[in-house]
């Protein structure tokens, strides 16, 4: 949980995103050892392709590329004296050289009533089935990100495990002030593949709790 009130103004590492304005990838439906066993180990996931321009980002002067953007519903983040946003969508950046590491950018959806669709939905929308996976083409990934970029960034681990079955930590979270939007139905439509309780991990208990810093 992310107390606003409570976060120590930032000074660093710079961070600088590197993303092309189009990309295109694969999406996979996908269950992580071990195998049916939790459904906060369950994704559906935008891999990002291995032609075109690599979108990376920069952070503390080390380059990290984007590897994959997944969902959780309902957010696995939440702000203070506010409810769980119904959606919530994990940026996975892994360090391109050097021991390994990660920077997770985290972006809180709501559910929302528009004309169109929003990038969001274009990944959640009928996704495939368990196992299996489709190409998609042209993903915008600036416009998964919302338009300030005002943030909140603290050390903690994956929420999800890695190839080797652990919840890899230390891990650099960035989480987004502003939420961005999908349509109430798809986000429904999403968060049913898992059931009631979706496929997000619940709140942590930390001792101590991580310093958070903001960004503005």
């Amino acid at each position: 949980m992310i107390d606003r009130s409570a976060a120590c103004p930032g000074t660093g590492p710079a961070l600088a995103i590197h993303y092309p304005h189009s990309v295109d990838g694969t999406l996979l439906f996908q269950d992580k050892p071990p195998l049916d066993e939790a459904s906060e180990h369950d994704d559906v996931r935008f891999v990002i392709g291995t032609g075109g321009t690599q979108p990376y980002i920069t952070y503390g002067g080390q380059r990290y590329n984007l590897n994959n953007v997944h969902f959780h519903g309902h957010a696995e983040h939440k702000f203070a004296g506010q409810p769980f946003a119904p959606l919530e969508a994990h940026f996975v950046h892994e360090r391109a050289t050097g021991p390994k590491g990660y920077v997770v950018f985290s972006v809180l959806i709501d559910a929302k009533s528009f004309q169109g669709l929003s990038q969001h939905d274009r990944l959640i929308k009928s996704p495939p089935a368990l196992g299996e996976s489709r190409s998609v083409r042209g993903v915008d990934l600036k416009a998964l990100l919302p338009d300030s970029r005002a943030t909140y960034r603290y050390t903690g681990s994956l929420t999800t495990p890695d190839e080797t079955g652990s919840y890899f930590q230390p891990v650099n979270w960035v989480v987004f002030n502003q939420h961005a939007k999908a349509h109430q139905n798809n986000i429904q439509s999403y968060r049913s593949l898992w059931g009631p309780e979706g496929n997000r991990r619940e709140l942590q208990e930390n001792d101590p709790e991580p310093n958070i810093y903001s960004y503005h």
